[in-house]
């Protein structure tokens, strides 16, 4: 009997256990769902590569730029890509702004705007109303005239293969670090997107859903195949990047909370610093600071999940070196915040501190630039 009694006990555990893991499972995925390959992304990714945008040119995934190559290459002369070409690029839409307006658009073969009207706004400059008007209308017909369904449809295999070994990226991300670091869940969602055709390069656009939530976007670029010309992505080199990303859902609207008494220091640094930020695409204080709390938190989670110390050393002398001048004092207030829990509970409780933070980097931010 006692013997009866202890295997039912261990059979109550085990359930409880699994029960407790498919819960925890369910929360990721509705915070955090499974990465994808989006039609829409890779619909405007080969449309400027057409239109010979170079950083949509790359051949970082040779078999599958082939394929475009095969299927696309008569519609390089298609009126759409004219205009891209003649107009858009000239008018500088490339980079995030193409990826910006992936979002912003209904999926494919039905290419609508996401909502009524056109959510211009939310819209990555230098998009105009005029300009996204008539570009939708012709990629309507661009994707009607060469047979992009049949594109997708002929490599869907190949989007199904690449996602599904993205995972290990996705699943080595601790949710549970973050939750607790914030003391929040993210106040936005998450969406993670593998662009087969965008290189090497990585793109966070970000849109609000009808309900007012801001959709964060980390579309990953494709810069490494194996022996049979097929993604692989191997976590040193692509989860820095998801990390990164995933931080912004935490963070903007933080940042965006405190605009107001952000807004002076953000000034007075943004314009020591702007030529090294425009080069980065960020066009702004409030961009910047955005991206520094992002950065320097990479490090905070680098050092609690106990990475060596010469990637650390490494990530931190990227930040200086891109001019994120501050980045070392600003792991030290995270490591402040973080060890005085029970006087800030939450990260949004700690904000008058960053920007006491910022204020004092603002009055010295002259002897930063100079040393650099």
């Amino acid at each position: 009997m006692k013997q009866i009694i202890g295997v039912f006990l261990i059979l109550i555990t085990l359930g409880a256990c699994s029960q407790e893991r498919k819960r925890e499972n369910e929360e990721k995925e509705t915070i955090l769902k499974e990465p994808k390959v989006d039609k829409r992304v890779e619909l405007l990714s080969i449309v400027f590569r057409l239109a010979n945008s170079h950083e949509y040119s790359q051949n970082l995934f040779p078999k599958y730029v082939e394929s475009i190559g095969n299927h696309f290459g008569e519609f390089r002369s298609h009126e759409l890509i004219k205009y891209v070409k003649d107009e858009l690029l000239e008018d500088g839409i490339g980079f995030s702004s193409v990826m910006s307006m992936a979002i912003h658009i209904t999926e494919p073969p039905n290419i609508n705007p996401t909502t009524t009207p056109f959510p211009y706004k939310s819209l990555e400059e230098p998009w105009k109303e005029e300009s996204a008007i008539k570009f939708l209308k012709l990629l309507s017909e661009f994707y009607s005239d060469a047979d992009c369904e049949t594109f997708f449809n002929k490599n869907k295999e190949l989007y199904k293969t690449a996602s599904n070994r993205f995972k290990k990226v996705y699943q080595n991300l601790d949710l549970e670090w973050y939750q607790n670091f914030y003391g929040a869940k993210p106040k936005g969602e998450f969406r993670i997107i593998n662009g087969l055709g965008n290189g090497g390069a990585n793109y966070g656009p970000k849109i609000f859903s009808k309900n007012g939530i801001e959709v964060i976007y980390a579309i990953m670029g494709t810069w490494s195949v194996d022996s049979l010309s097929i993604p692989t992505y191997e976590i040193d080199e692509y989860f820095p990047t998801l990390l990164h990303e995933f931080n912004h859902s935490f963070v903007n609207h933080l940042v965006e909370k405190y605009r107001s008494e952000l807004q002076e220091s953000g000034t007075i640094i943004f314009d020591k610093v702007k030529d090294e930020m425009n080069k980065q695409a960020y066009g702004n204080w409030k961009t910047m600071y955005d991206e520094a709390l992002v950065r320097a938190t990479v490090i905070k989670y680098m050092k609690d999940h106990s990475y060596d110390k010469r990637t650390i050393e490494n990530e931190m002398n990227e930040q200086l070196s891109s001019s994120f001048l501050w980045t070392n004092e600003l792991v030290k207030e995270l490591d402040r915040y973080d060890n005085n829990r029970d006087r800030y509970p939450s990260f949004t409780s700690f904000m008058p501190e960053i920007v006491k933070f910022f204020n004092l980097t603002a009055s010295k931010i002259d002897n930063e630039t100079q040393k650099k």
